[in-house]
């Protein structure tokens, strides 16, 4: 059998509906047999016959196919892909705005943060992945969240400023000083976005020293966040 008909066949055979890394596929199955040139040439020759599908660069996604229509990639097969299980990564952004109630849009592209790829970004479709170096875990993610949303506060669609508050009564009772620090060190937020966290933790008379963060000589725009305005 021809080297390319087996590589054809192995892809053939994989499950349905799925995303490969293709380096991992040449690596498990055909090194060093086969050439690895002649290799991405037969899966170049498989994309241009509509059997399999380039999401990018090194990652095919083997298409399933219902009353002979192809089903198209979507979120919740790069999700699977890129985190298999917890503790990988999670949420930001526009579905993260979503799943609290911040906002009625549903979410058109999706960011996540990782800790798991080599390069500082990758993009799938309309996901992005975004690597950060820290351990990730409930407490940390809760804390990167709440930046996140500070951060991005004014390009909410439509923000429902009584989830918000809602959210951010329920964040507070979690709220841990040291895990802030690390978050802030690994997120890097604009000092707006501390300022903007300071005076939330102030009004609700929970101490802190978010302050060695700001300049006492700037004035920071703080967004009008409570209910009544």
């Amino acid at each position: 059998m021809k080297e390319s008909d087996l590589i054809t066949g192995t892809y053939q055979m994989l499950e349905k509906g799925v995303i490969y890394d293709a380096s991992k596929i040449y690596h498990d199955h055909f090194h060093p047999l086969f050439n690895e040139v002649n290799y991405y040439q037969v899966l170049s020759r498989m994309v241009k016959n509509n059997r399999l599908i380039k999401v990018a660069k090194g990652l095919y996604y083997n298409p399933e196919y219902i009353d002979g229509k192809q089903v198209p990639l979507t979120h919740k097969n790069i999700k699977k892909f890129m985190l298999p299980y917890h503790g990988l990564g999670f949420a930001v952004g526009e579905s993260l705005y979503y799943r609290l109630k911040l906002t009625s849009k549903k979410p058109s592209n999706y960011i996540y943060y990782v800790n798991h790829i080599e390069e500082k970004s990758r993009t799938i479709q309309n996901t992005r992945f975004i690597r950060i170096h820290s351990e990730i875990n409930d407490d940390i993610m809760k804390h990167i969240e709440c930046i996140d949303i500070l951060e991005h506060f004014e390009s909410i669609h439509n923000i429902n400023l009584e989830n918000f508050n809602q959210y951010i009564s329920s964040f507070i009772n979690c709220y841990d000083e040291k895990i802030m620090n690390h978050a802030i060190k690994v997120i890097k937020p604009k000092k707006r976005c501390i300022a903007f966290l300071k005076e939330i933790l102030d009004d609700n008379n929970n101490d802190n020293t978010l302050d060695l963060y700001l300049s006492t000589t700037s004035k920071y725009h703080i967004p009008k966040w409570k209910t009544g305005f």
